[in-house]
């Protein structure tokens, strides 16, 4: 086949097998996806992508990290913001949300696909998860400092609580009809959130 002239940047033709990637790993999932598919949607030979990655593994788990680092780069204004603890949590959550709207391919490698590499759990993408989780503790924790967050709670356990009722939501508009937006869902996940969180009186 003809590839793209090499002219073109390494990280454009480097971009585009990635995305090209995401898509047949969302169409056909991960063990049914082949190489040579994704090297078509990216118009490039099936050689090309050795050049830069290392094989559906090493694609899979770019994906992953690479999106899961920009989502934390994109909520950093909301973690440091004077707004109160409850409107913060629901911006938050209201990105993850878009996220999740905006590129529903790419959310489903993220959400599902992801977990079916055999080196996602030995630490391949132990780093960007910290980061997440980081952000999260951030969260909570400046919460507790200004009396937001009851000072009983303990920020390991409710940032695990909030990561599963996240995935929960997002996994359910996945796989249904996504007839129902998720973003404005946002506040009042906020809000029933807080709620179990939030100091007594």
């Amino acid at each position: 086949m003809t590839e793209r002239p090499l002219t073109e940047s390494r990280e454009t033709r480097r971009r585009a097998i990635l995305d090209s990637a995401v898509r047949v790993f969302a169409e056909h999932g991960f063990f049914a996806a082949r190489i040579r598919d994704i090297a078509a949607g990216a118009g490039v030979a099936e050689g090309t992508i050795y050049l830069y990655f290392e094989g559906k593994d090493d694609l899979l788990l770019t994906a992953f990290r690479e999106k899961v680092n920009e989502f934390v780069a994109s909520v950093r204004d909301v973690m440091a913001a004077g707004l109160p603890f409850q409107e913060r949590l629901a911006r938050f959550v209201e990105l993850q949300f878009q996220s999740i709207e905006a590129d529903p391919p790419l959310a489903t490698v993220l959400l599902l696909e992801s977990r079916q590499s055999s080196k996602f759990y030995g630490g391949a993408v132990r780093d960007v998860l910290k980061t997440y989780a980081q952000a999260i503790d951030g969260l909570l924790g400046t919460g507790m400092e200004r009396g937001e967050v009851r000072g009983d709670v303990s920020v390991p356990l409710a940032r695990r609580m909030l990561i599963g009722a996240l995935e929960e939501v997002e996994l359910e508009w996945l796989l249904g009809e996504r007839s129902r937006p998720l973003v404005p869902m946002a506040a009042a996940f906020a809000a029933t959130f807080c709620r179990g969180i939030a100091p007594a009186g």
